[in-house]
């Protein structure tokens, strides 16, 4: 397997491809930095030294009915520009997360088509990895609505409960947009 599959069938850039092993009907690439690409993610500097590796485990898109894996040894560094020692930045995967960035574009292209307990069952994960996924794809979408061309508003307050209690929601008179819900 060449690098340019990892490029572009799973959107990882920046690393080499080592090999392929398949344990229990998984499929498990090894890949690692290149050692050029390396850069502090403070200053964005590239002198810097090797301090240590931490061995990372990362779910991808599948292939067919198999389940896909990359295993990367994440690197340590000491950036000799700015001083800080920190582990290099993933641009494939999110480092909080143990799936990455096509994984989880997948995950929600499916959840337009299925349950979220279909997509779960189907990709091997928790129901509740599908749901903050939509979470913050909904958060990242929404939460700041785009407020210029903005003409026409309309405001209107519902009652929610018999006293004084109300909700107040700003809509886009245009486009129907919410702007504000409170």
């Amino acid at each position: 397997m060449s690098t340019s599959i990892l490029y572009h069938g799973f959107g990882v850039i920046g690393y080499d491809y080592v090999r392929t092993r398949y344990e229990g009907g998984n499929i498990i690439f090894t890949i690692r930095h290149k050692r050029e690409k390396l850069r502090c993610p403070v200053c964005r500097g590239r002198k810097v030294t090797m301090r240590g590796t931490t061995r990372r485990r990362f779910k991808t898109v599948p292939i067919g009915p198999k389940v896909v894996f990359f295993d990367l040894e994440v690197q340590r560094i000491g950036c000799l520009r700015c001083g800080s020692v920190r582990q290099v930045s993933l641009g494939f995967a999110d480092p909080r997360f143990s799936y990455t960035h096509a994984f989880e574009r997948y995950a929600l292209d499916l959840s337009k088509h299925m349950t979220i307990q279909d997509v779960a069952r189907h990709l091997g994960v928790s129901w509740d990895v599908i749901k903050e996924m939509q979470k913050r794809d909904l958060t990242r979408r929404f939460s700041k609505p785009c407020l210029k061309g903005l003409q026409m508003i309309a405001i209107d307050e519902i009652a929610v409960r018999k006293g004084h209690q109300y909700l107040t929601i700003v809509l886009d008179m245009l486009s129907g947009a919410v702007i504000y819900v409170g």
